[in-house]
């Protein structure tokens, strides 16, 4: 996925996190692949990270990615913060969308991330240590229920 400018600068900030005990998930549906590393526990599951590709090239403008990326904003309203669209390429087909307001307490600062290419999604959570002044990919904690429904409604934005 081609990102802008800002958007590599800022990822390359991002430390990668440790998710020990995580399973892979894979599935394929049609023409795309959904890659998720998951680990299931007595609350729900967290989720390291997903990211849906799909295969088969296809024409899109930018316009139909940002109309899709603004149905994505509005369908995901179970994750605990609201998505909202902060970076785009318009050249790169890539549009960025984060919490806002991110969750906030004394140590840290976490917000959900997705970003969505032409044939590409990733979802993630990234944390901001205030002590370390580091940035680390955390784990996304979500019930059963809204692992289904944001495999789904990512699946449906891509298709």
């Amino acid at each position: 996925m081609k990102l802008s400018r800002k958007a590599k600068r800022y990822d390359d900030a991002i430390l990668p996190g440790e998710f020990p005990g995580y399973e892979a998930f894979d599935q394929a549906g049609g023409d795309d692949i959904l890659h998720a590393d998951l680990k299931r526990t007595g609350r729900g599951v967290e989720v390291a990270q997903v990211v849906l590709e799909r295969h088969a090239p296809r024409k899109l403008s930018f316009a139909k990615l940002k109309s899709k990326a603004e149905a994505l904003t509005e369908q995901i309203s179970y994750l605990k913060e609201r998505l909202e669209i902060v970076d785009h390429d318009r050249r790169g087909m890539y549009i960025q969308l984060r919490s806002l307001p991110p969750y906030k307490d004394d140590h840290q600062i976490q917000f959900n991330e997705i970003s969505i290419g032409k044939n590409r999604i990733v979802v993630k959570r990234i944390a901001f240590f205030r002590k370390e002044e580091v940035k680390q990919q955390v784990p996304l904690n979500l019930s059963e229920q809204e692992l289904a429904r944001l495999l789904s409604d990512i699946r449906q934005a891509i298709a």
